[in-house]
């Protein structure tokens, strides 16, 4: 082998021991969290009650005009009569529920606007919260106009389904 020969295997196992110390360095990197994210709940002094977390809701319809989920859950602490609560679903607070002894009543209207800005579709939800003594249902109905299904179920498909139940002021 002639001298350049050696002079090139050189230069590339120094360019290899520099190419995996650089990969070292972001092979052993790791992220974390700094500070505690504000959330809706401790932005309003909000006690979370349950927390229903779907990621995409699984409806039932027979006649693909209403749709309907029936979940059961584990028993919380539920009390309308002594307490005020609120519902937020994926942290935005629902403005129309009622609120009796052992339920939870509310509507929550999720807007869809196409491209130019336009309102295309609004799913309009009913969501019913039983609290019985050993269990907790969930109902959550809807009915499909303007193809409010279709893009409901985009919706999730991105953002998931997140169903919470706070105690706090109204």
């Amino acid at each position: 082998m002639k001298w350049y020969s050696y002079l090139i295997c050189a230069v590339l196992i120094v360019a290899g021991i520099f190419s995996f110390i650089s990969l070292q360095d972001i092979w052993s990197q790791s992220s974390s969290v700094v500070g505690t994210p504000i959330t809706i709940e401790t932005q309003n002094n909000y006690e979370l009650v349950c927390k229903f977390d779907y990621g995409t809701v699984a409806f039932e319809t027979e006649d693909y005009v209403e749709y309907v989920n029936t979940s059961a859950f584990a028993h919380y602490e539920f009390d309308g009569s002594k307490n005020d609560y609120n519902v937020l679903v994926n942290d935005n607070l629902l403005s129309d529920i009622k609120v009796s002894a052992g339920q939870i009543e509310a509507k929550c209207l999720i807007n869809f606007y196409s491209t130019d800005g336009n309102l295309t579709s609004t799913a309009d939800l009913d969501i019913t919260i039983f609290f019985y003594d050993d269990s907790t249902q969930v109902v959550i109905s809807m009915t499909n106009e303007n193809d409010s299904y279709a893009y409901l179920s985009k919706y999730m498909a991105n953002n998931g389904f997140i169903l919470k139940v706070v105690k706090g002021s109204k």
